[in-house]
């Protein structure tokens, strides 16, 4: 196992980042914590951010596992999460 990998998804809420996770192999195994072959993804509501009156949420996901598994969902992933005019 790798050490934790820390990311935010702005503008992926809760839900579509369990979504995004089960399109690439993993299942919900607890509470917002998501398994699959290699890696897991424990995942919570990112702080807002705030630009002016604009109030943006998201997704924190902390990801463990092995670096190649890792590595391969992250590649498909990054797909997933592309935000235009970003």
């Amino acid at each position: 196992m790798s050490d934790a990998q820390v990311h935010d998804y702005y503008g992926v809420p809760l839900w579509l980042m369990k979504s995004y996770l089960a399109d690439l192999g993993a299942q919900e195994v607890a509470d917002a914590v998501m398994e699959a072959d290699g890696w897991r993804a424990e995942l919570s509501k990112a702080p807002v951010k705030r630009i002016g009156s604009l109030a943006v949420g998201g997704t924190t996901a902390s990801f463990t596992g092995d670096a190649a598994a890792l590595a391969a969902m992250f590649e498909r992933l990054h797909w997933k999460t592309l935000r235009g005019g970003g």
